[in-house]
């Protein structure tokens, strides 16, 4: 079934190739724009009298909530077009869509995940200095091992508690009301297929990452729109597992077999 979720996507976006590139390619156009202006004006401000530690604060005051923003748009389209086929024209619409709601819950679930990474680790790492104050050159690269195998199992983990909790947002895209213990709960039924969704994700990216980085080494300019087309894939990948995840379990629609 992890699997079935996985293809779901894919053809979700092939599928829909002409309003996947509507909902994202102008909002990320826009955010474009915006850094070059940020960055256009650092330049010709930075031999002013103004000094840069400032105009990096304002960068960040304004770039920040821009990408923000245009992470929110992007999603809470994709999410709108799929589940309620709200078809979009040039840009997507602003008007009525929990844009700001969207990105505030999605904030609040980074740093739950940001929170329950740094307990995982400071687990580990508490536990693993206790062979380590042993000392020793066996003992110091049994660290090194353990820790490597220990950070790939945590992001893996945090990986799919993402996923877990993702339908939440999708609610909130979709103007419903929905906690994060109600995703995780509604998700339960599925947590097997999720942890299997979340290996073959990662295998994916892990795959095509490397044949791009293989494209890039040998065409260079190649290499860099095979970047972006990657960071265009994976982004709408993701969100679109989340579309799948929530119309299969809380709106009980099958996947496409």
């Amino acid at each position: 079934m992890a699997f079935k979720i996985l293809l779901h996507t894919f053809r979700m976006i092939f599928g829909n190739f002409g309003q996947a590139l509507k909902v994202s390619v102008g909002p990320y156009l826009i955010l474009i724009l915006g850094y070059a202006v940020m960055f256009g004006a650092l330049s010709t401000m930075a031999d002013s009298t103004v000094g840069v530690t400032p105009l990096m604060s304002i960068m960040l005051v304004v770039l920040l909530p821009l990408s923000l923003f245009v992470a929110a748009w992007v999603a809470v389209s994709w999410h709108r077009f799929i589940l309620l086929e709200e078809y979009v024209g040039f840009l997507p619409t602003v008007k009525d869509r929990p844009i700001w709601p969207y990105a505030a819950k999605a904030i609040l679930m980074a740093l739950i995940l940001g929170l329950i990474g740094v307990l995982l680790f400071f687990c580990y790492y508490l536990l693993a200095l206790m062979p380590l104050a042993a000392g020793g050159r066996e003992s110091s690269s049994l660290f090194g091992v353990l820790s490597a195998i220990v950070f790939v199992c945590a992001f893996f983990l945090l990986v799919v508690i993402s996923l877990r909790m993702g339908p939440a947002l999708v609610a909130t895209a979709l103007g419903k009301s929905m906690t994060f213990r109600d995703a995780v709960e509604a998700t339960s039924k599925i947590r097997g297929v999720i942890w299997g969704v979340a290996l073959l994700f990662a295998l994916l990216n892990a795959i095509l990452g490397f044949a791009f980085e293989l494209i890039g080494s040998a065409v260079p300019i190649l290499g860099i729109f095979m970047s972006i087309a990657l960071n265009w894939l994976t982004t709408l990948l993701g969100i679109s597992i989340l579309t799948t995840i929530y119309g299969h379990v809380i709106e009980d629609r099958p996947l496409i077999s």
